[in-house]
């Protein structure tokens, strides 16, 4: 097999130093950071922004990363050639929130720029909030969720208290019988002197169970969707009447309309201060909204499908 042959490699080793460490928190939340920050980035599509052939513009993931992470993305020209940057306001006017200029900095150069006549700013919404702390915080519930479900399922398996020895050998002992335990195989713990092990506390199996947990972990991504403005793929229509649809549609659309009119009036901006031909849309795979074809992210396996029939919907007068 592949994977077997590449992972006897030395970097293939590096892979399998994971194996244990995957089951923790720590690898788990970021895990989900990771993927839930990539999700964010793909919401939105800009034209015309950036030339592979010639290399000059700004590449679209520069502005995202920058409006997630920061809140707000400053375009300005570096060297002839429009460039993305991350920034600080400066020059305060009559609003605490509202400035006259932007400091630039990149690896490369840093300056100070005057917003409207040599700097567009580009807002992530309207408040200049970062989504990354929303990223943060379904990564943490995510993480902590799928360590308590990798618990539930090992736990099952041997639901004693936790071990107390009183030596370094049966401390050994304890150990080597949990990994076997951990990998699904037989084992003995060895009390060598007969000095006796004791397990203290409660029982370790969790009183949820493991479908429970499941259907946590899903709706943890519904709901980090639903916050972006994104309806998923739990939302099915035989099981939802009109009303709700609307009212559901509604906050979706407040979630994501912003963010996606700011994005449009810095196009505007950018076109008119520099002659180019910026565009930018919601990207086609995601449903905010759509009227008669829904177009869901089923968030258990990835997949896009489309579910347009309407038959069993039922509408409340």
């Amino acid at each position: 097999m592949y994977l077997d042959d590449f992972l006897k490699t030395q970097a293939g080793k590096e892979f399998t130093k994971l194996n244990k460490e995957s089951c923790t928190y720590n690898f788990l939340y970021k895990y989900w950071r990771d993927q839930l920050f990539e999700r964010i980035m793909r919401l939105f599509v800009w034209e015309n922004t950036y030339d592979e052939i010639t290399n000059k513009g700004v590449p679209p993931k520069e502005i995202e990363m920058r409006l997630v992470l920061r809140g707000h993305c400053g375009i300005a020209k570096y060297k002839g050639d429009i460039t993305a940057f991350f920034g600080n306001f400066y020059g305060p006017t009559k609003y605490y929130d509202e400035w006259t200029g932007y400091t630039v900095h990149c690896p490369v150069y840093s300056g100070t720029k005057r917003i409207g006549r040599d700097i567009v700013v580009v807002n992530n919404n309207s408040l200049r909030n970062p989504t990354y702390n929303l990223v943060h915080h379904y990564a943490t519930m995510l993480g902590h969720t799928e360590t308590t479900l990798i618990n539930a399922l090992i736990n099952v398996r041997d639901s004693g208290g936790v071990p107390v020895v009183a030596t370094e050998k049966q401390k050994q002992s304890i150990i080597e019988y949990q990994n076997n335990v951990f990998n699904g195989k037989y084992g003995v713990v060895t009390d060598i002197g007969n000095l006796g092990i004791e397990y203290m506390g409660t029982d370790k199996k969790t009183n949820q169970d493991v479908m429970d947990i499941m259907e946590v972990r899903e709706k943890l991504i519904k709901s980090f969707y639903s916050d972006i403005g994104v309806r998923s793929a739990f939302e099915k229509r035989n099981n939802t009447v009109m009303a709700e649809v609307e009212a559901d549609t509604s906050l979706l659309l407040l979630n994501l309309s912003d963010m996606i009119h700011q994005r449009e009036k810095a196009c505007e901006q950018v076109n008119a201060m520099f002659g180019t031909d910026w565009s930018v849309h919601v990207a086609e795979e995601i449903d905010y909204g759509t009227e008669n074809e829904r177009v869901q992210f089923d968030t258990s396996t990835e997949i896009h499908s489309n579910n347009a029939e309407d038959d069993n919907y039922v509408e409340l007068q």
